[in-house]
């Protein structure tokens, strides 16, 4: 778009609107360094970015960044769902000041009743839905979708395991000896009882729970009338766990079968949205939301923004229930409809049981935006302590801790994690696996000291060339003045000053609340009731856990590889379609040449090469 440096605010947004289309799209605001204040979607560019220049109607918040906008941006859509989309990805990617950001969208997870396989698999999945079979969700709360998995392996016997690891069991596994699989992998059970137990496992799913417990209850007493007593014990525990569930999760309330509850409350310039969702008659969870904002955005540009931002990548219920003037969510009712392909309604209940979860919703938003006020009062405290500590001129804006992990050098991994103003930043944190660069000569795989070098050395690479990378204030590691010295070094090759540097390492008998604190010139012993000695011992163990779990990770990736990585031609896709033929790399070895011809996706040439690399 044209830039006119002679104009600004009003101006500016006058001029250009003159030269836009009728047309859907995105719109991006921008003050005279270029940077983003604002990203919005219109149905009508020209119709909606003219709207900017009656200032009576904007409210202040809109008003103080009209008067900063130098510069927009556009981009023209086919239709106002891809202008939504990219609204929301640009906002994610760039957090304009002025936009409402939703910092928790991460992706929520489902029920899997995998229908690839002849004995169809149970299990928890996030992501797309690329794999055949039935998904019942989303699951907002983790604990609910694992409770939900746990009681379904007890009441209907589901194989959860891989198909690699079923084909080759020669007994029952654990799963078996505590009741929570009929151990299809051995023929306890056969292919139509099989399936009778995943079709009623989508019944219950699906919220047809009395039929269910009817049909064992009768299988229950035909067990005992037999003196068939441990069959009728067994049939017992599945109704209990039923019963369990169903007591957890359900809700007998009309038109509230699939339904989502969101409910704002704003305490000191800071909100909380508390949502609760419920799917098929069942609770799936509820979560509390802290959406980025100024000051002084209303409850309903908040509210609205969120459900704009949350539906983006995710399914719509058919009525979404609110704490506040439906009126203002027309065109969020309208847009989500169209969206969805079907009518959405959101709507504020007045009276009877909706109005009262309603109420619940905002008291647990309530109580939510205190306890995460106090939280960030906490965590600030401890920022300006460590500021005080270190002597630096400002608050510190970004903190990386470091720190490796490994079993006897194997599988190691170094992970930094961040720490910003609002607390731990997830989404910042890295993990870096261990690959000895430019090791001519062997050295010892559990060298604490190479590894660290190795990440401060890959995480420093071009701080220099590449303006967008963002350095921290502050820089922790998990070790002693060793540690410390070989990471100093790197700060003087690299001639970084503006960095300061710490190494925590335990003290004396390595008891917790003894930890030395190591910098320049000091080796510090803080006094154990010391908020700061607390504040760093949580950072540092925060960044032990994520070390541990992506080693963990890295190991049990590593543990899948096989010699099928060195036979040539071999894939992910052929490799899958010869693990899911074979069950085994030993009965892949004993197969003749016709047997491996007849797996799909491998030819005949492929076949030739795999056989003749096991026969040659």
């Amino acid at each position: 778009m044209e830039k006119n440096e002679n104009l600004k605010g009003q101006e500016i947004i006058k001029y250009i609107s003159k030269t836009l289309p009728n047309k859907p799209g995105v719109y991006q605001m921008e003050d005279h360094q270029n940077e983003i204040l604002y990203i919005g979607k219109a149905k009508n560019l020209a119709k909606r970015v003219i709207n900017y220049t009656s200032l009576n109607n904007l409210t202040r918040r809109l008003q103080r960044m009209v008067g900063l906008t130098k510069h927009m941006n556009f981009f023209v859509t086919n239709n106002e769902i891809e202008a939504l989309l990219l609204e929301c990805n640009l906002i994610k990617k760039h957090k304009p000041r002025f936009n409402i950001i939703l910092r928790d969208d991460k992706s929520f997870p489902y029920i899997l009743i995998n229908k690839e396989y002849k004995y169809p698999r149970l299990l928890k999945y996030r992501g797309a839905k690329k794999i055949k079979g039935l998904y019942y969700g989303p699951f907002v709360s983790p604990s609910a979708v694992n409770y939900t998995l746990i009681s379904l392996q007890k009441s209907f016997l589901l194989r959860s395991c891989s198909e690699s690891y079923f084909n080759n069991r020669k007994r029952p596994c654990l799963l078996y000896d505590i009741k929570r699989c009929s151990a299809p992998c051995v023929n306890y059970i056969n292919e139509s009882e099989y399936k009778e137990s995943i079709e009623d496992a989508k019944k219950f799913l699906n919220g047809n729970t009395n039929k269910i417990k009817k049909k064992l209850e009768r299988q229950m007493k035909i067990a005992s009338t037999k003196q068939m007593y441990e069959e009728a014990g067994r049939l017992r525990d599945r109704i209990k766990s039923i019963n369990q569930i169903q007591k957890y999760q359900s809700v007998y309330i009309k038109d509230m079968r699939n339904i989502d509850i969101f409910a704002i409350k704003m305490h000191e310039g800071k909100s909380c949205i508390f949502g609760m969702f419920y799917r098929n008659g069942s609770n799936y969870g509820n979560k509390s939301f802290f959406p980025i904002h100024e000051n002084n955005v209303t409850e309903e540009e908040i509210l609205e923004s969120f459900l704009y931002q949350f539906y983006s990548n995710k399914e719509i219920p058919p009525k979404i229930l609110i704490n506040l003037n439906s009126k203002f969510f027309k065109d969020a009712e309208n847009f989500l409809s169209s969206k969805n392909n079907k009518k959405i309604i959101i709507q504020k209940p007045l009276t009877g049981e909706k109005h009262k979860h309603i109420k619940l919703a905002e008291n647990n938003a309530k109580e939510n935006i205190k306890i995460k006020k106090a939280s960030l009062e906490n965590h600030k405290n401890a920022l300006s302590k460590i500021k005080e500590f270190l002597k630096l001129s400002k608050m510190p804006e970004r903190i990386e801790v470091y720190d490796n992990s490994h079993i006897q050098g194997k599988d190691s991994v170094g992970a930094m994690i961040v720490v910003d103003q609002n607390g731990f930043s997830p989404k910042n944190y890295r993990k870096y696996n261990i690959r000895y660069d430019g090791q001519k000569n062997p050295i010892s795989l559990s060298d604490d000291y190479y590894m660290m070098k190795e990440v401060l050395n890959r995480r420093l690479k071009n701080y220099k060339k590449d303006k967008n990378i963002i350095l921290p204030n502050i820089i922790i590691i998990d070790g002693g003045r060793g540690q410390y010295n070989k990471v100093k070094k790197i700060f003087d090759e690299k001639k970084i000053n503006d960095i300061k540097l710490i190494s925590v390492s335990k003290g004396r008998e390595r008891n917790l609340g003894r930890e030395i604190i190591h910098t320049d010139n000091q080796n510090i012993n803080l006094k154990q009731n010391d908020s700061l000695l607390y504040f760093i011992q949580r950072i540092r163990d925060e960044a032990h856990r994520f070390a541990i779990t992506s080693h963990r990770s890295r190991r049990k990736n590593t543990a899948f590889k096989s010699i099928f990585d060195e036979i040539p031609n071999i894939g992910p896709k052929r490799k899958k379609s010869l693990m899911l033929h074979f069950g085994s790399l030993q009965k892949l070895k004993k197969a003749n040449l016709s047997e491996i011809r007849s797996v799909e996706n491998i030819t005949d040439k492929i076949a030739n090469k795999i056989y003749d690399f096991f026969h040659s």
